[in-house]
């Protein structure tokens, strides 16, 4: 039965200040943040978000066992607790309350810019050959057992984190690996989840409309490396990229042992000794402290070399069994949406989808594509999200009219803004390029994302490569308050089926 008796030591976890003289001792069943679910046996935690304030509506709380406030907003009648930050209390009760499912197995937390669904997808492909049942938090979907869950958001609230785990338990999970967020970390999200270890992929600029500066993003990321991580007293170590300034930071900053990954020869703790890249995947010798290994993957590219070292570094930390859980890796042939190749008939162009929507994303896959086969014809579809970092469009326009040879401008979940608002902040870009005389590709701007990806296949000569950038593994366009049905893979089946 879920539900504990908050105690001395509860008090100290969530870093109380000060609390009713009844408190502890109270029976909680249950945590709840929404006033309305309020009901005797819960805790309700006021949180303070944008627009609602839940210590506005601490007049409920007397109904319930305990409230759980901060900035001295006490309830007038009932037992209370007053914390530092009643996000971090939320999800150190949600945890408390389910039992700590996260520590039930091994779980392996992802962040980063970049790279964090493939190298979770990567994870669980190799503990399911471990024979380890997998459970996965993401982007794509939440998984365990027979259930795909659609995810509304990379990293779940608290109260639904919690019971994802709980529902892994239940389901006979035995290792776990999850997406963690900036903005998950930012509001404390992950507060009582148990990582047995934790990995970055990349930092490069994002986010910018929520964190405001890179400096506040990065502080965000760290969190897990110097918080969040070493709550467990489990807890093995991190993976970091060693070719990453942040990453290296890291190194420093966490408490545990870190481990490196690189794709440069003895840059890090893991490294290809020799690889190879081409258009069927990539093939490679990595060393690392546990042994030498061979991969032979389906997976397109030099980053998902280091998505897959990544990996194999977390296996490392967790003692599992590495040669077949490199056997895994090389089973691992799709990633919806992460350089995922789209079927044609033949005599097309090889058409792949990919999530890339930063400016260092789209250079990295433009450049990884660009190396496969240097020969052929590069198309990049393209845009940029409304209501997002503002900032980024014009280096994202940069970064393709530089390293493709033809782009097509067009739109990319506008929201509340102007398409072509949005279109000339990424044409400035461009501009700014060609007058550097550093740009090199053609550019076509259409609005309409469907009429794009048709215009850039129709005009990829064969033997050629369209990249269908941003959208990845979505199946929907947000334009304005609207969601309408739009797949990149669906769409690009189309056009290729004329």
């Amino acid at each position: 039965m879920n539900g504990f008796v908050l105690g001395h030591e509860h008090l100290r976890l969530l870093r109380a200040r000060a609390a009713s003289p009844g408190a502890v001792g109270t029976p909680i069943e249950a945590v709840v943040a929404d006033s309305r679910q309020i009901r005797p046996g819960v805790a309700f935690v006021a949180l303070r978000g944008s627009r609602v304030d839940g210590h506005d509506f601490l007049a409920a709380a007397s109904d319930a066992a305990l409230a759980v406030v901060q900035e001295g907003r006490r309830p007038d009648r009932g037992e209370w607790v007053e914390v530092e930050d009643t996000r971090e209390a939320l999800g150190l009760l949600a945890s408390w309350i389910a039992k700590e499912p996260s520590g039930s197995f091994p779980l392996a937390g992802v962040t980063g810019t970049d790279g964090k669904t493939s190298t979770v997808w990567a994870i669980c492909a190799g503990y399911e050959a471990c024979g380890l049942p997998a459970g996965l938090i993401g982007t794509i979907e939440y998984r365990y057992g027979e259930t795909r869950i659609p995810a509304p958001l990379t990293t779940p609230d608290a109260l639904e984190l919690q019971r994802l785990f709980r529902e892994m338990v239940r389901a006979g999970v035995r290792a776990a690996a999850m997406e963690v967020s900036s903005h998950a970390l930012d509001q404390r999200r992950v507060a009582g989840t148990l990582f047995d270890v934790a990995v970055l992929t990349c930092l490069t600029r994002d986010h910018l409309d929520y964190h405001g500066t890179l400096e506040a993003y990065g502080a965000a990321k760290e969190r897990l490396f110097t918080e969040v991580l070493p709550s467990n007293p489990r807890a093995r170590g991190a993976v970091v990229n060693g070719d990453d300034p942040f990453g290296r930071h890291l190194v420093a900053a966490c408490p545990l042992p870190v481990r490196t990954f690189s794709l440069i020869p003895g840059g890090g703790d893991l490294f290809p000794e020799e690889a190879r890249f081409d258009l069927q995947g990539c093939r490679a010798r990595v060393r690392t402290p546990w042994g030498t290994f061979r991969l032979d993957s389906p997976l397109l590219g030099r980053h998902n070399l280091a998505n897959l070292m990544a990996a194999i570094g977390v296996a490392g930390l967790l003692d599992l069994d590495l040669p077949r859980f490199v056997e895994g890796l090389c089973g691992l042939s799709r990633i919806p949406g992460r350089l995922e190749r789209v079927p044609g008939p033949p005599g097309s162009p090889l058409v792949v989808v990919d999530y890339a929507h930063t400016p260092k994303a789209l250079e990295g896959v433009i450049g990884s594509v660009r190396a496969l086969d240097p020969g052929r014809s590069l198309t990049v579809v393209m845009g940029a999200g409304g209501d997002r970092d503002r900032g980024k469009r014009p280096l994202m326009g940069r970064a393709c009219v530089i390293g493709a040879d033809r782009v097509v401008v067009t739109s990319d979940n506008p929201r509340s803004e102007d398409p072509m608002a949005i279109i000339e902040a990424i044409l400035d870009g461009i501009e700014e390029a060609r007058r550097e005389g550093v740009a090199r590709a053609l550019v076509t701007v259409e609005p309409d994302r469907r009429q794009a990806i048709f215009e850039a296949i129709r005009l990829a000569p064969a033997g050629g490569i369209v990249i269908i950038a941003g959208k990845g593994h979505e199946d929907t366009q947000t334009v304005g308050t609207r969601k309408v049905h739009f797949s990149d893979v669906e769409t690009a089946m189309e056009a290729l089926q004329g």
